[in-house]
C-alpha cells in the first residue's frame, strides 16, 4: 500500500493523503469489498485522525481496493457551504450531534443505507443510529491539571475547578462555536452551583455563566482543542476542560499532565454523508467499516475513545483501555455528566449569543 500526502483539496488550503491499496485480501462483510474508486473522509486533524487512520483508514483501503483521501478540519459551516454552492469535495465526515444527525435540519446530510450499515447492532445499545449519522465513538471531557502545580494534593473533580482559593491558578475553558455543547462547561458549572442533575434542562444560561463569571479572573479561554493540553502542560492554566485522549498522549509523551475523572462529561461522535457527496456509495461502505462490531473496537487500541457498536470489543492488551470513559464511571456527586443534544440543537444561537458577550465583556 502506498501512503503519500497530495494537494487533493486545494482550494480549502488543506492537505489530503491518500492511501492506495496495492490488492484485496482479509475483507469481510462490511469491509467495502466491492473494490474500485475512491472516497473522502474528513475529520478534526491531529492525533487523533492519526488515530482513525490506522484503526479504519488504512486497513480498509488495503482490503477494499479503494482509494481513501483526508481532509481536515471537519466544519459544519463547510458543509453548509459546500452544499449550498453544489461543489461537494467531501463524502464521510466526523461530527457532532448538530449537524442534524436525526433530523438533518440543515438539509446538508444524505441518509444513512441500513442496508450497507449494521444500522441493528446499535437498536439496544447506548449510543443510538440515527438516519443521518452513526455514532462511531466515545470519549469525554475530563479536568486536566498541571501535576507540577498539585503534586500533594491534586484536583479530583470540576467542585476544584471552581474553587480557585483551594486552587490557585488559571482555568482553560473552550469558547468556540457552542455546537459540541461547550464541552459541557455550563452543565459543570450548574452542578456546582447546586443544581440537581435531574434539573439542568432546560438549561439556566444565565446562572451558569453567572458561576463562570465568579472565576473569570482566573479564565484563559482556547479556540483549538490541541490548544487545552498546551496551556495546562505549559503551567499557563493550572486546570482545563480538556479531551481524554488528549490528555492521555500528552501524559505519555512526558508533559507534566494528568487528568481527574470526577464529572467527565462523556461525548458521543458521529459520522455523517455529505449531500450530494461524489462518492456517496463509497462513503456508506467506509461508514460500515468504522462501525462495524468486528472493527468498530480497533480505534480504542490507538487512542483512548471507546467504541459506540455495543457489538464490538477492545483488546485488553490496549495501551489506552484504563484511560477510556468506560473505566471511569464515578458515583454520586462526581458521576459523568451528559449534555442534552436535542435542547442544545435547539438552543444553539441563543447560548452562543450570551455566551459571546460574556467571554467578550
Amino acid at each position: 500500500m502506498n501512503v503519500k500526502f497530495l494537494k487533493g483539496v486545494a482550494s480549502l488550503g488543506v492537505v489530503a493523503l491518500t492511501l492506495t491499496a496495492c490488492g484485496s485480501d482479509g475483507a469481510d462483510d462490511n469491509s467495502g469489498s466491492a473494490g474500485g474508486g475512491k472516497v473522502t473522509f474528513t475529520a478534526y486533524g491531529g492525533t487523533a485522525q492519526e488515530a482513525y487512520t490506522k484503526a479504519f483508514v488504512e486497513p480498509f483501503a488495503k482490503e477494499s481496493g479503494i482509494e481513501v483521501l483526508q481532509d481536515s478540519p471537519t466544519a459544519r459551516a463547510k458543509i453548509v457551504e459546500m452544499v449550498g454552492s453544489g461543489n461537494v469535495i467531501w463524502d464521510l465526515v466526523q461530527s457532532g450531534y448538530s449537524i442534524g444527525v436525526e433530523d438533518n435540519a440543515l438539509g446538508v446530510l444524505e441518509p444513512i443505507d441500513c442496508n450497507v450499515v449494521p444500522c441493528a447492532d446499535f437498536t439496544d445499545g447506548p449510543a443510538k443510529a440515527y438516519k443521518y449519522g452513526m455514532p462511531v465513538q466515545t470519549f469525554s471531557v475530563v479536568l486536566a491539571y498541571n501535576t507540577k502545580s498539585f503534586a500533594d494534593n491534586p484536583p479530583t473533580s470540576y467542585a476544584d475547578f471552581f474553587d480557585t482559593k483551594k486552587y490557585p491558578g488559571k482555568r482553560a475553558i473552550y469558547t468556540g462555536a457552542p455546537t459540541g455543547a461547550l464541552n459541557g462547561i455550563l452543565d459543570q458549572a450548574l452542578v456546582n452551583d447546586g443544581v440537581a442533575r435531574d434539573q439542568l434542562y432546560p438549561l439556566d444560561v444565565d446562572r451558569a455563566i453567572a458561576k463562570l463569571d465568579s472565576i473569570k479572573n482566573d479564565i484563559v479561554f482556547y479556540t483549538d482543542f490541541g490548544q487545552c493540553t498546551d496551556l495546562v502542560a505549559s503551567g499557563e492554566a493550572v486546570m482545563g476542560n480538556c479531551y481524554n485522549g488528549r490528555v492521555l498522549n500528552a501524559k505519555t509523551a512526558g508533559q507534566p499532565i494528568d487528568m481527574a475523572w470526577g464529572q467527565q462529561v462523556i461525548y458521543t461522535e458521529y459520522l455523517v454523508i455529505v449531500k450530494g457527496a461524489p462518492n456517496r456509495e463509497n462513503a456508506q461502505r467506509l461508514l460500515a467499516y468504522m462501525v462495524s462490531k468486528e472493527h468498530n473496537g480497533r480505534l480504542a487500541g490507538q487512542i483512548a475513545y471507546g467504541p459506540t457498536n455495543p457489538k464490538a470489543t477492545v483488546d485488553p492488551s490496549s495501551p489506552f483501555r484504563s484511560a477510556l470513559p468506560s473505566e471511569h464511571m464515578l458515583d454520586g456527586d462526581d458521576a459523568p455528566l451528559s449534555v442534552d443534544n436535542a435542547w442544545w440543537a435547539a438552543n444553539m444561537d441563543m447560548v452562543g449569543k450570551k455566551w459571546d458577550a460574556f467571554v467578550a465583556k
